[in-house]
């Protein structure tokens, strides 16, 4: 019957029982949110990774397994690896293609591969694939079936006939129809959103009179070409090719990939029918690269968010014996009349576990789907399928369960043998150790110098933000504990019962100040360093990228102006006649950039050349105040005379002239400006000067001339660079220049730090949903706690002339001020964190330009937002009454 009992409490307990779920809910997801995160993450840096494979990668770097051997497809040993294969998990269905490799075996002699019909021949060689009529892009397919496809550009027509030729061996067959090749080359073009043929590129087979011109194609179904292949005597290399199936997970790309390492082990061995290869087996893939690649990013992220979520469950687990110990009190009166009854202290913790039981399950699966939404919507872009973490969700339900069974045992166990009388009861002395813990960890941060940050650093505004709730709770009661000077005027009404409330200044009201403060607060950090994390990364990008793209021409920037004056004869120290920019589109602009010698501390330095105008609207610019301050001194370079700006220069520091060298020219700049950060900025200190000042100062050392001997031009002095906010292949490209080297800004967000800043970034989002949730429910369980004490004082008040309205008042009143004075202890304790928010959150301190923490407006608006809501769900909570709590009044 007790059991029953129990078993039902959660439908007697009214509100109550809903903070008892919430409190398991919390406890669930701090639990389940990392299981979850983690897999997300891993899952969409493997896709980045997939993403960012390039259409013309090598096998051995794509999400595909190729395997190739001499051997026909029909022969034992193939078919044996073939149902290999397909027996490797989460392989697409094997495709075959197979190439003419018969010039490459015969390189010591004349060999040549022709297609011809009457008076038309065209040199070509065979080539296999599975389905020629879904794997190529049809021109026209109007020819009989079982022929070949030939290139639309040879100028032959379906339904004829050809002859195959290598050297005096010819065959004979129709022309099922034409295919498309890509412009400008002989490959066949890839159907819409398809890349095998760009990824074959590579092992396409060479034109019989080149080795640098791919061969135009003679392609067939498998059978046909076999045939044609039979009767010229060439000789196929064949592969069967399966890709990783769309969609796949890092965990099934891990296992496919060990399957791969085993069956590449095998071809190296393998001999099954005792044949001879003519060519040496095969088997290429780079599934387990961007495995171990996206495995290596994730985990960089996770040891950004470890500390984190161990943080969260730690405070989550305080949570739910908190919420137990209220309980307890909460319930004394029952507690003392089981122990007065004569059941024993275990078996009443067994009956707590019974009644907690309902609301701890229902608590995990709240708890867990709360997590996979928050990740979902908020984490990384990548699939969620594991259900370990539901298993974490219950074990973490469990934990809460077994403390609250332990909390009533104890409980139970005191009341049975109560302290003597003679014994005063102490509080438990909590806020000391939190406020020395609290100090000790934020002056071991801040005395670290250049160590690092260990992860146990990052716990140190969960630490601070407690020691502010603290100080709050405290500061609370000693301001509402004041008494006012007999001349005042008293308070009337609910202003002075609410003063009367607060003035008690009990250890509870300052865990609940203490816990909302620190949730607030947390909730409050979280988002400014989301934002300043963000902003930073973008201003890195544009530091080091300096433009969406970057090309360096290592033959100057006369190979963009086919009008470009050369080079005179006679040296001169005069502007040459003539002289100009290359002519670009609006989205490009060339910068030069000079090795420069300053006698400041005869280092060397980088001397920027920019079109000043041109180069505002091209360059990434990021969204800190360092880049924004040197945007807004670029057009400083556009006045009289020369002048520069100085990046990133201490020793320059309260100069107004500063000497350069920079081989060509000697002489002196003006400094405009000194800022800290600029697009373009190397590792050395940096000087950028207006093209328009600059040239004209060089003569015929201009490096916008051409030079006379076109093998003549050096850079060792300057470099050049086409920047572009687009792209360089629509300005390059059409004049034949081909850059040294193109940077862009696309791949270097890919490095593992800032893919693992993004990435963390939306975990930080749900963490700072849990906190704020935990800052809510902590309000309402002090709230329901001290409506249910204070009913019979509630009703007596009433009843002597308060009023009801009054009561009311002034429970919300108390509420208020509670939230106010967590959220001043939240504001106040993130201030106070601002010096110490940079060592904790860059992980380069050393790269520019430096991180910015402070606070955000829109953060701010959100935490009180936060806590308005706060308020009112625990206005709410307390003018409900539960059944239970009736019958333990009475």
């Amino acid at each position: 019957m007790l059991l029953r009992a129990a078993f039902g409490a959660l439908f007697r307990a009214g509100a109550w029982s809903v903070l008892v779920v919430l409190a398991f809910v919390v406890m669930a997801t701090a639990s389940a949110a990392p299981g979850l995160f983690a897999e997300a993450g891993r899952n969409a840096a493997f896709q980045a990774g997939r993403a960012a494979v390039s259409p013309s990668a090598r096998q051995d770097d794509a999400d595909v397994v190729r395997l190739t051997g001499s051997r026909s497809p029909d022969s034992a040993s193939q078919q044996r690896l073939l149902t290999e294969l397909r027996t490797i998990p989460h392989l697409t269905e094997p495709r075959f293609d197979g190439g003419s490799a018969g010039k490459e075996l015969s390189w010591s002699k004349p060999w040549a591969s022709t297609v011809s019909t009457g008076t038309r021949t065209a040199s070509a060689r065979l080539y296999a694939v599975t389905d020629p009529a879904h794997e190529l892009v049809v021109t026209d397919g109007s020819g009989p079936a079982g022929g070949v496809w030939l290139p639309e550009t040879l100028g032959f027509r379906p339904g004829e006939t050809v002859t195959v030729a290598v050297e005096d061996k010819k065959a004979t067959a129709p022309v099922t129809g034409l295919y498309a090749v890509v412009p400008g080359g002989r490959r066949p073009a890839d159907p819409p959103g398809g890349k095998a043929w760009a990824l074959r590129d590579r092992d396409l087979p060479f034109d019989t009179t080149t080795t640098t011109v791919k061969a135009n194609l003679i392609i067939a179904d498998v059978p046909a070409t076999e045939r044609l292949a039979e009767a010229v005597h060439d000789q196929i290399l064949w592969t069967a090719e399966s890709t990783l199936v769309p969609g796949a997970t890092l965990a099934q790309a891990r296992e496919t990939a060990r399957e791969v390492d085993n069956l590449r082990r095998r071809v190296g061995e393998q001999s099954f029918d005792g044949g001879t290869d003519v060519v040496t087996g095969r088997l290429a893939s780079g599934i387990g690269k961007i495995a171990d690649q996206a495995a290596s990013a994730s985990e960089t992220v996770r040891q950004r968010t470890r500390p984190i979520e161990w943080a969260a469950i730690a405070v989550a687990l305080v949570t739910v014996l908190v919420m137990a110990l209220l309980s307890v009190r909460r319930r004394a009166v029952e507690v003392r009349h089981a122990a007065g009854s004569g059941i024993v202290p275990l078996a009443v913790g067994g009956l707590w576990l019974a009644e907690h039981l309902l609301p701890a399950v229902l608590g995990a699966v709240g708890g867990w789907a709360l997590a996979w939404l928050l990740v979902t919507q908020a984490g990384p872009p990548g699939a969620v399928t594991a259900t370990s973490t539901l298993g974490a969700a219950f074990a973490a339900a469990g934990a809460g369960l077994l403390v609250t069974g332990v909390v009533a045992t104890l409980a139970a166990a005191r009341s049975v043998r109560p302290a003597t009388p003679a014994a005063p009861r102490r509080p438990l002395p909590w806020a000391a150790p939190v406020l020395v813990v609290a100090l000790a960890a934020g002056a071991g941060l801040a005395g670290s110098g250049a160590d690092g940050v260990r992860e146990t650093d990052l716990l140190v505004p969960l630490l601070a933000l407690a020691a502010a709730g603290v100080l709050a709770g405290l500061l609370l009661g000693r301001i509402t504990g004041w008494r006012r000077s007999s001349r005042d005027r008293p308070l009337r009404g609910a202003g002075w019962l609410t003063r009367r409330r607060l003035a008690d200044n009990s250890g509870e009201r300052r865990l609940a100040v203490a816990v909302m403060t620190a949730g607030l607060g947390m909730l409050l950090f979280s988002l400014c360093a989301l934002a300043a994390t963000g902003v930073s990364v973008d201003d890195r990008i544009a530091v080091q990228a300096g433009a969406e793209t970057v090309a360096v021409l290592d033959g100057g920037s006369a190979q963009l102006d086919p009008s470009a004056v050369e080079v005179p004869e006679e040296p001169t120290d005069k502007p040459v006649p003539g002289v100009r920019t290359p002519p670009l589109p609006g989205y490009a602009s060339v910068v030069w950039r000079y090795d420069a010698w300053s006698p400041l501390d005869g280092s060397q330095r980088d001397l920027l050349v920019v079109d000043p105008v041109r180069f505002r609207e091209i360059a990434l610019w990021g969204r800190g105040p360092d880049l924004a301050a040197a945007r807004a001194a670029l057009p400083r370079l556009t006045g009289p005379g020369l002048t520069a700006l100085a990046v990133a220069d201490p020793a320059a520091a309260g100069q107004s002239v500063v000497s350069l060298d920079v081989g060509a020219w000697k002489g002196s700049v003006e400094i405009a400006a000194h800022v800290a950060a600029f697009p373009g900025l190397d590792a050395k200190p940096t000087y950028v000067v207006s093209e328009s000042s600059f040239f004209p100062l060089l003569g015929s050392a201009d490096p916008r001339l051409r030079p006379r001997d076109s093998n003549a031009y050096s850079g060792a002095f300057v470099r050049t660079l086409l920047w572009s906010s687009q792209g360089t292949d629509a300005i390059t490209s059409p004049l034949g220049v081909e850059p040294e080297r193109v940077n862009t800004a696309a791949t270097l967000r890919q490095r593992d730090i800032y893919v693992a800043a993004a990435r963390a970034r939306g975990y930080q989002v749900a963490v700072a949903a849990y906190l704020a949730l935990l800052a809510v429910l902590a309000l309402c369980v002090h709230a329901q706690r001290t409506a249910a004490i204070r009913r019979a004082s509630d009703l007596m008040l009433i009843r002597v002339g308060l009023g009801r309205s009054r009561a009311l008042r002034a429970r919300i009143l108390e509420l208020l001020a509670l939230a106010a004075v967590a959220l001043a202890g939240a504001v106040a304790g993130v201030a106070a964190l601002l010096p110490l928010g940079p060592r904790l959150l860059d992980e380069e301190p050393t790269r520019l330009p430096a991180l910015h923490f402070g606070l955000v407006g829109p953060a701010v608006l959100i935490t009180v937002a936060v806590t308005v809501i706060a308020v009112v769900a625990a206005a709410l909570f307390t003018t409900s009454r539960s059944a239970e709590e009736t019958a333990y009044r009475d």
